[in-house]
């Protein structure tokens, strides 16, 4: 039998990890980026690449650990400081690749601008543009779309922005702090891109106004015990209980902008877990008063901003959007995904049912999470290159929709724009590389306490099953300590006591 044809569109993370899931079960992955160079949106550039949606700024530090963000069977040096530089984690991406000899995979400068299926149903043609703008055909027997969800850029209207005289941006954008020094600047959107890049405008001699939809809890990157905050936070035992997540974000957090300093009036933000911003030094700007909220904009004029209690923002020098980004795969049909609703029909945020033969196509991580990208979109690539190969079967399209509607209802108002993210453990369940505590606990008690309240880090799903790793245990029990060690020396707040 002819080996199956998948092709991979994008070199980021997913898109490599697809193309491993894709060689681990015997299919042939070719993989196109429309870059000179792997690594997604990690791989920085001064000026926006054409076609590139969601980009880093200069001086970009994770907001995810290096124990949660990493590739499950692949994981940073221990040496490695807990938050990584965006060189730092482009380089472990491109040691992954390196390590499991993915490269050869790939075809650099090379665009999919369509993905259609043939006449008979049975494989995907794509067109395909290469460098030279020469375009060609090609078939697959699987599609698996790498792109990112951060894929087209959202602005919000306002009336008279197109009057505003001076720099408009969004805040894929911005790179330097240095062009807004000594200048008035109006951030508006406040969560994880919009309040660092307030904290650094306002460390760099800025006079700095933020604008937020909701209010958010401001949380540390490491907490007073020395602990990540995610290493905290991202625990099933609290994971299961949203008062005990809500209570554990209120310890560790530095400060809260309510919802009235925004101008929503009759609320307040007791969901914690749903409104979080990370940031080291945000809470410090705001106090110190480098960093100011204003309330909702009601309009704007050639020099200022209008707000919806009457206040002026007056002589203002730029407007910078990091108000997130649109729900976009430019290369496939909308009606594949979305319901007349706008609803995403898609199982397992992986396969669009509304697909004659969902099995075929696979969006892999186009999903907001709660957590790190990196273990969803491994797992996501697993789950479809076994789909793919026969080794998992989809449950009947009843089945599936009722599935997606649970989990339409669920996050219904909580996340805009986006789907909303999967449970890793369900997908994990999926894949069969779930474990057991019940099992854990008979076999192996030390593990079992840590399966239940130590954090949710990726090698928990190499432990057992398809693509186990004989290191995962060693790794999941050392998380902390690998954490700490690039930390020699500190000591924590709370350390002695």
């Amino acid at each position: 039998m002819a080996t199956k044809r998948v092709a991979i569109v994008g070199a980021g993370v997913a898109g490599l990890t697809s193309i491993k899931s894709c060689l681990e079960e015997n299919l042939e992955p070719i993989c196109f980026e429309r870059h000179d160079k792997l690594g997604g949106v990690w791989n920085y550039s001064r000026e926006l690449r054409p076609g590139q949606g969601s980009a880093l700024y200069n001086s970009v530090v994770s907001n995810d650990s290096k124990e949660m963000m990493t590739f499950s069977d692949f994981p940073y040096p221990k040496e490695c400081p807990p938050f990584l530089s965006h060189p730092m984690v482009l380089r472990h991406i491109r040691n992954y690749a390196q390590h499991f000899d993915l490269e050869k995979h790939i075809r650099f400068n090379t665009d999919v601008i369509d993905v259609q299926r043939n006449n008979d149903g049975k494989y995907w043609k794509l067109q395909i543009k290469d460098k030279d703008d020469k375009i060609s055909t090609e078939e697959f027997d699987y599609v698996m779309i790498c792109t990112s969800v951060y894929n087209r850029p959202f602005t919000p209207s306002y009336p008279g922005l197109e009057n505003f005289k001076g720099t408009k941006i969004h805040s894929n954008m911005y790179r330097e702090p240095t062009e807004f020094k000594e200048k008035k600047v109006l951030v508006v959107g406040g969560r994880m891109s919009g309040g660092e890049i307030a904290t650094e405008l306002a460390r760099n001699r800025a006079e700095v106004y933020i604008n937020m939809r909701h209010g958010v809890w401001i949380v540390p990157r490491i907490c007073q015990d020395g602990r990540p905050f995610d290493m905290t936070l991202f625990i099933r035992a609290l994971i299961k209980s949203p008062s005990k997540l809500t209570a554990e974000i209120e310890k560790i957090c530095t400060g809260k902008i309510s919802d009235e300093q925004c101008g929503v009036q009759g609320s307040e933000i007791r969901s914690a877990g749903r409104r979080l911003t990370i940031s080291d030094d945000m809470s410090e700007c705001l106090a110190r008063g480098q960093i100011k909220t204003v309330g909702g904009i009601k309009e704007f004029q050639e020099d200022d901003v209008i707000f919806n209690d009457g206040s002026t923002l007056e002589n203002v020098d730029a407007v910078i959007f990091a108000t997130g980004y649109d729900f976009a795969v430019p290369i496939i049909d909308d009606s594949w995904i979305f319901d007349k609703s706008g609803n995403a029909e898609v199982y397992k945020y992986i396969f669009p049912v509304r697909l004659e033969d969902p099995k075929r196509l696979a969006l892999i991580n186009l999903v907001h999470t709660r957590g790190s990208h990196w273990p969803v979109a491994e797992l996501h690539a697993r789950i479809a290159a076994r789909v793919f190969a026969g080794n998992i079967d989809l449950p009947d399209k009843e089945t599936m929709k009722k599935d997606i509607d649970e989990k339409i209802k669920y996050v219904k108002n909580k996340y805009f724009r986006v789907p909303a993210g999967p449970n890793t453990d369900d997908l994990a369940d999926m894949l069969g590389v779930k474990p057991s505590f019940g099992h854990l606990s008979l076999s192996d008690p030390q593990l079992a306490m840590a399966f239940e309240y130590g954090p949710m880090v990726p090698y928990w799903y190499r432990l057992q099953g398809p693509g186990a790793w004989p290191g995962a245990r060693d790794r999941i029990m050392k998380a902390m300590e690998n954490t700490s060690y690039a930390m020699k020396g500190y000591q924590s707040f709370t350390e002695g006591k």
